[in-house]
């Protein structure tokens, strides 16, 4: 992370803060798949847990049992943290107050939501399948980028990006980059694709902040039983389990 340097991750913050302001912190769930933050209006937010980024001791929070009651603007600061957990509580509580359920967003699925020549070349940062085998049908040409890849799986390493993603015309890239903090390293790089799409239930949906990047299409989800929600995600629930609690939705940027 570098400080001292206006982020993406500033904007959201102060985006979100301008509309906290009063509401507290009902309930904190950070589960294997999905952490998720609902406030006292029952507004609920979600964000990707990197279980795996965390180690064995470092994902632990020191604040744990003291997050409810507190003023929501105090978690949303945390969405700048280095600590991947806290990051996580931070966006989730940006996006509960963001991703409103109420808002007459457009549904939609993400999946039917691009298209791509077959001249063409595809750009995907975070490897989504459902994405990946929709496209193959539309194009040959295909560059996914992982930031953890193994020799003969097909992906191509996030240190080729400035190479490789300029090139690319459509780019879809996973929300789980504002998680840490390496979308302001790839959105530089988007700037000749005719559309940009971020992507997944961690997207904040605000496209005043998003609209100076290039990015074309918000593709993220609203929560919209987050009671349900809040069980799915204390349950080790994924994307496919929370589908009854939540809507996609699609958000011409």
């Amino acid at each position: 992370m570098i400080w001292g340097v206006r982020m993406v991750i500033d904007e959201l913050i102060e985006q979100a803060k301008n509309r906290s302001r009063g509401r507290k912190v009902k309930d904190v769930r950070a589960g294997l798949g999905y952490t998720c933050v609902m406030l006292e209006d029952s507004a609920c937010g979600l964000a990707y847990t990197f279980r795996n980024a965390m180690g064995h001791c470092c994902g632990v929070i020191p604040d744990a049992g003291t997050l409810v009651g507190r003023d929501s603007g105090e978690l949303i600061s945390w969405a700048k943290e280095g600590h991947m957990l806290k990051s996580a509580i931070g966006l989730a509580t940006i996006n509960a107050i963001l991703n409103n359920p109420s808002a007459a967003f457009p549904s939609g699925n993400v999946i039917q939501a691009f298209d791509v020549k077959p001249s063409e070349t595809f750009g995907m940062i975070g490897e989504f399948s459902p994405i990946l085998f929709r496209v193959k049908e539309m194009t040959g040409n295909i560059y996914v980028f992982e930031q953890e890849v193994v020799e003969g799986d097909g992906l191509y390493p996030s240190s080729q990006i400035p190479e490789l993603l300029p090139s690319c015309n459509v780019v879809v890239i996973t929300a789980t980059s504002i998680i840490n903090h390496s979308i302001d390293g790839i959105l530089p790089y988007c700037k000749n694709a005719r559309q940009v799409c971020i992507t997944g239930p961690s997207t904040p949906i605000c496209p005043e902040v998003f609209q100076k990047y290039n990015v074309t299409m918000l593709a993220g989800s609203v929560v919209e039983k987050p009671d349900l929600v809040l069980q799915f995600v204390s349950q080790g629930g994924g994307t496919m389990n929370m589908k009854p609690a939540i809507r996609h939705v699609l958000v011409p940027v």
